[in-house]
């Protein structure tokens, strides 16, 4: 299987639908920078409680039927190591799903560190997790990475740079972006959809997580 290093991003019409979509299953907040502002993207804030909570200018999750759901989950070693956080973090799989051309991936990060006190926080950076979705339509051979509102995953290192920064996804800054000992983050992202329908995907959340293989993803309403 050949794919090329930097998965095509299709782009244009596709964003313009991608906000239309992501609002019509309840995404009620976007921060200035995906309105096309010049201004950077809010960082998440911390994960308090069994699920993270929205904090002002920080781009909402969708509110839907899938909340608590659980296609798959991995439990891993933390990436970064037991050096400097330790423990082990829980990936779980929430959704995929095709609305208007847009594929919605939902997932849910635990971290469990049983060494550590229940209050204590770790910011992804520091836990070795930077998320950026790649999707995989390993049937048809096409890769897919987030929409993003500057940039271009296909350009030189300030276009990617700049298409990280401003992706259709949630959370955006690992270093400001803070799990709370035994409790849940939840994150998402907007990629364009597959062209055929019914292939298996391959679902990567970060780099050193593992892998959701042999995914289909569901058609909505």
């Amino acid at each position: 299987m050949r794919l090329t290093p930097r998965p095509v991003l299709r782009r244009g019409p596709v964003l313009r639908r991608a906000l239309v979509a992501l609002a019509a299953v309840g995404v009620v907040a976007l921060t200035s920078a995906c309105t096309g502002a010049t201004d950077e993207p809010a960082a998440s804030t911390t994960a308090s409680g069994p699920a993270a909570e929205g904090g002002e200018g920080e781009q909402a999750a969708p509110v839907d039927d899938v909340a608590t759901q659980v296609i798959a989950e991995q439990t891993v070693d933390t990436p970064a190591g037991s050096e400097v956080a330790g423990g082990e973090v829980t990936l779980i799989l929430r959704d995929v799903r095709v609305d208007a051309e847009v594929l919605t991936v939902r997932w849910a990060l635990r971290w469990e560190a049983p060494d550590r006190g229940d209050d204590e926080e770790m910011s992804l950076f520091d836990l070795g997790i930077d998320p950026v979705p790649l999707v995989t339509d390993t049937t048809h051979l096409q890769a897919f990475m987030p929409l993003c509102i500057k940039g271009d995953w296909n350009g030189d290192d300030a276009d990617r740079d700049l298409c990280d920064a401003t992706m259709l996804a949630s959370p955006l800054v690992p270093l400001n972006t803070a799990v709370r000992n035994h409790s849940t983050l939840e994150g998402w992202a907007a990629l364009p959809a597959p062209e055929n329908e019914g292939g298996s995907l391959d679902v990567l959340i970060a780099d050193g997580l593992p892998v959701f293989t042999g995914v289909t993803a569901r058609q909505g309403s």
